[in-house]
């Protein structure tokens, strides 16, 4: 799979990671959530999560509790800065 960039308004042209919408915000608030993200990338960054999504990922039981998951999790594209940065803030 070929790379995806992102034109970040403040980091310019970088590759993209998603973060689930309460990563995504924790960036604007500067509260931290937590901080979970898949061992590998397909894209610039892996996929993360915060502690309440990691909490509902606990109870998929069926492949349409994993795709509910995704969607609940609402995730947002980010620059790979950004997300370097929401995983800086949130890691615990």
């Amino acid at each position: 799979m070929s790379k995806k960039y992102t034109e970040c308004s403040l980091h310019g042209k970088q590759e993209i990671g998603l973060l689930c919408t309460h990563l995504a915000h924790s960036l604007l608030d500067r509260i931290p959530v937590g901080f979970h993200e898949f061992d590998d990338a397909d894209l610039g960054r892996p996929d993360a999560w915060c502690d309440h999504c990691a909490e509902a990922e606990n109870q998929i039981k069926t492949d349409q509790d994993q795709e509910a998951w995704f969607v609940n999790c609402d995730y947002k594209i980010l620059c790979s800065a950004c997300w370097d940065e929401a995983k800086e803030l949130n890691a615990n």
